[in-house]
């Protein structure tokens, strides 16, 4: 045979071995592609845990060095007023407000004047930031002009880059308090923060005394809704524009009930004989209490993992009972059997921090 008859053959693959080799691909791609996003999500949380941390340390120090008080340039009764309802386009939120005690004493440059409804001053001064809405005459209570470029730069309990300290998206605010800068967390998202009224019952006889929607000017409340009413009804917050309408915070008209589970401390119930139908908090959690709304961006969603544990669904309520009792009136109990107590927020993946009491 000569040479040129010669045929040579290569080895190749089959169809059945290809497929086989892309599916192996696939399965493997399958397997790593979820770990690394768990992996980036734990990341994410341990990120938001430490900015957590570090606020409520900064607000620590604040509170040393001022006897005791809470940051926050104007009250919490004010910050839980109707003027800085959402629908008012209020919307200053209790974190902006701390801020201007935390990061931004400097960069107060003057008071809006009587009838000023915002609008900026210059190209970087937010010429009505506050809770007061529209302000009133020289003897009322007035929003701030605050210089933008002045924030942080000198005097701050809080150290933080620009990734952190920014304003948020989809806040329902005027301009002014959406340009205004927030914390943002690892996943995007503004931080929420509950400062109690000193003011308050320090034992409350009823939700309303706890928590409320608004200040009322014959009554008082340990927190208020409106002061992160912003937030709460934003309908694309954050980086991915996350609805909060599912988040069992979503509605004022159930601030009493929702805010006092929350924010109330399970290790203080009262009266100490309760039961299913009565158990109030005797304490809060914090006097300033620091809220990421966790990877799910939506504050304590029903379709969390904690909902489902604690067996709250869109017909139920969230109530300050189910740190004591099921969702049939029957008390938790532990391994033995024997009656227990939980923290109902501790399922969810929202992540709080306060300070002490």
């Amino acid at each position: 045979m000569s040479a040129a008859t010669l045929r040579t053959t290569k080895p190749g693959f089959s169809l059945i071995e290809l497929l086989i080799v892309i599916l192996i691909i696939a399965l493997v791609i399958a397997i790593i592609v979820p770990a690394l996003g768990g992996a980036r999500t734990a990341a994410r949380k341990v990120s938001t845990q430490a900015l957590v941390s570090q606020v409520t340390n900064g607000v620590e120090q604040f509170a040393q060095d001022h006897g005791g008080a809470m940051p926050g340039y104007f009250s919490a009764r004010d910050m839980g007023g109707l003027r800085n309802a959402p629908g008012n386009r209020g919307g200053f939120t209790a974190m902006e407000n701390a801020l201007l005690d935390l990061v931004a004493a400097d960069a107060i440059v003057g008071e809006a004047g009587p009838g000023d409804s915002g609008g900026s001053s210059g190209a970087n001064i937010l010429g009505s930031v506050g809770p007061m809405g529209t302000a009133g005459g020289k003897t009322q209570p007035r929003n701030l002009k605050v210089d933008l470029d002045l924030i942080g730069i000198e005097g701050s309990y809080l150290e933080m880059d620009a990734d952190s300290l920014k304003a948020a998206e989809g806040q329902e605010a005027s301009k002014e308090h959406k340009a205004f800068p927030d914390i943002v967390d690892s996943f995007g998202n503004p931080l929420l923060a509950w400062v109690e009224d000193p003011m308050a019952p320090r034992i409350p006889a009823s939700e309303a005394e706890f928590a409320a929607e608004d200040a009322q000017s014959a009554s008082f409340a340990r927190y208020y809704w409106n002061s992160n009413g912003a937030w709460l009804s934003a309908k694309a917050m954050g980086r991915d524009g996350r609805d909060q309408s599912s988040g069992l915070l979503a509605d004022p008209t159930k601030a009493e009930m929702t805010l006092t589970a929350v924010l109330g401390n399970p290790n203080f119930p009262t009266p100490t004989d309760y039961d299913a139908s009565d158990v109030l908090p005797g304490a809060s959690r914090g006097g300033f209490v620091v809220h990421s709304a966790g990877a799910d961006g939506v504050f304590i969603s029903l379709k969390d993992n904690g909902a489902r544990a604690i067996g709250v669904t869109g017909a139920d309520d969230l109530e300050y009972a189910r740190n004591f009792f099921t969702g049939q009136g029957g008390r938790w109990t532990d391994d033995k059997g024997l009656p227990s107590t939980i923290d109902l927020i501790q399922d969810f993946d929202d992540l709080i921090g306060s300070t002490s009491n």
